[in-house]
């Protein structure tokens, strides 16, 4: 019987394969800062290992760490690792020699390692730097300016941890946008976060200092013997910057661009009907400092809800959405006035304004139209109480309208229908039809009645206490 070659050395591979001994050396960093220290581990597999006794690398002493052992099932043999790990502190770039292993009585040479020592770099300004920047040196007061904090490592740099130390200011709203950032630049990796600095006063304001705390790896000795690392923290800290602020002309609060929309809906109703009332603004500009002026309209019950806020970042612009809903409630037809809004624009460098049309509501049945020559400036003076008495003449007819006025708003409203049992909702709308005659003559009673309000038809869940509720009616009724 002949057997091939191919059949010869697969034979012979399987019989001499567990006796061919594996030997590698390797150091935990290369290149290596001056006066850091080296481990150097040598690794074998076999039976039995005698790695050898190293006293000196390149004329630098040696201290042996310590060894393991590994072992595991492979095929059908047991497989043995041993590894030795030394330790020295090389002063200058060297090549660490090949050393003798002996791995089940065989001798075994571990290969040469260039080992590259860079000098200590603990006095050197360019391995951490930091930079404050803002995109522009002049700003009016209220308009955003745009602050970059970027830190930067050198790649070869053991940093371990960066943390940002919240920037200094005084006079600003300030506002942190996006996410930070790394990315490479050249030898260095960068770390960079966003802000947006509001000024809110005119003259010469100062940005920063910034400052970044970094922890750097050192290797120590630990009282153990054990080579461990340890961070050592510095302060990286920036130049402050200085900006010049301009006052907005005739005492201005908005500086940016700005738009408004408004809508209505239904614009014919049946007297005491809500109608629903939405003005929405677009801006580029400080968003979340925006306000309209309280809306008044001679003969109509106004109730307003918390505006919502949506703001956004791109492109290097802040800005966003602005929109509140209004319960208009008449027993005549009435008159939205126009809305304006009055502001800055500092790339025109002029005052503009931009404005709403007025719109008309037709109220069925309504025997006299609201006065639109007036406006809600000239309304803005009455006190909250006297307005009240001049809808105590709609009070009436307006409780017989509050049921369909919750009909309406329950449909948006699905959320707060499930927190709240319906019979609870009904008790709630009769409270607030049994307070309503005399808001103007209690403040308790007017704000008892916008709490109802809030709970009915704002989804809010403010706290009534129903028995303070029934003392305070059987108190009205005897002063009557």
């Amino acid at each position: 019987m002949q057997i091939s070659g191919r059949r010869i050395l697969a034979l012979w591979l399987l019989l001499f394969i567990p006796l061919l001994a594996d030997v590698t050396a390797r150091v935990d960093e290369n290149p290596v800062i001056l006066g850091e220290m080296v481990e150097y581990e040598i690794e074998a597999a076999g039976e039995r290992v005698e790695f050898p006794k190293i006293e000196s690398i390149g004329g630098e002493k040696v201290t042996t760490e310590g060894s393991r052992r590994l072992e595991w099932f492979e095929g059908n043999r047991t497989v043995l690792k041993w590894s030795q790990v030394y330790s020295f502190t090389p002063k200058k770039s060297l090549t660490i020699p090949s050393f003798k292993v002996i791995v089940d009585g065989k001798e075994e040479l571990t290969k040469p390692i260039f080992l590259q020592v860079k000098p200590n770099r603990a006095n050197r300004e360019d391995d951490l730097k930091i930079e404050l920047n803002v995109n522009r040196e002049e700003a009016y007061v209220g308009e955003s300016v745009d602050v970059s904090i970027r830190f930067k490592e050198k790649r070869d740099v053991p940093v371990m941890s960066v943390d940002f130390v919240p920037i200094r200011y005084e006079d600003f709203w300030v506002k942190r946008v996006g996410k930070s950032r790394r990315y490479r630049e050249g030898e260095y990796l960068v770390h960079e976060v966003h802000y947006l600095f509001f000024p809110q006063m005119a003259g010469e304001l100062t940005i920063g200092p910034a400052e970044v705390k970094v922890a750097t790896a050192k290797k120590i000795r630990d009282a153990f013997g054990f080579i461990v690392r340890q961070p050592q923290w510095r302060t990286v800290v920036s130049k402050p910057v200085t900006l010049h602020v301009k006052p907005l002309p005739d005492d201005l609060k908005l500086v940016g661009r700005y738009s408004i929309r408004v809508d209505a809906s239904p614009k014919r109703v049946e007297a005491g009907a809500p109608v629903t009332l939405t003005v929405h603004v677009e801006a580029e500009g400080n968003i979340d400092d925006f306000e309209l002026a309280p809306l008044r309209i001679p003969g109509v019950t106004v109730y307003a809800e918390s505006p919502k806020i949506k703001n956004s970042y791109m492109g290097g612009v802040y800005g966003g959405s602005w929109e509140r809903k209004y319960v208009l409630i008449a027993q005549k037809s009435f008159t939205v006035p126009e809305f304006e809004i009055k502001f800055f624009d500092p790339q025109k460098r002029r005052i503009e304004m931009v404005s709403s049309e007025r719109i008309e509501i037709e109220v069925a049945g309504g025997v006299q139209h609201a006065d639109r020559r007036e406006t809600p400036e000239k309304k803005s003076s009455i006190e909250p109480v006297s307005r009240y008495k001049d809808y105590l003449s709609a009070i009436i007819s307006f409780i017989a309208g509050m049921a369909l006025m919750y009909a309406v708003l329950q449909l948006g409203r699905k959320r707060r229908r499930k927190k709240e049992p319906h019979r609870h909702t009904k008790k709630e709308l009769e409270m607030l039809q049994r307070i309503l005659p005399y808001i103007s003559e209690s403040k308790e009673a007017a704000q008892m009645a916008e709490n109802l309000y809030a709970n009915l038809f704002e989804g809010k869940a403010v706290k009534v206490d129903r028995k303070a509720y029934e003392r305070l009616i059987e108190k009205l009724r005897e002063e009557k």
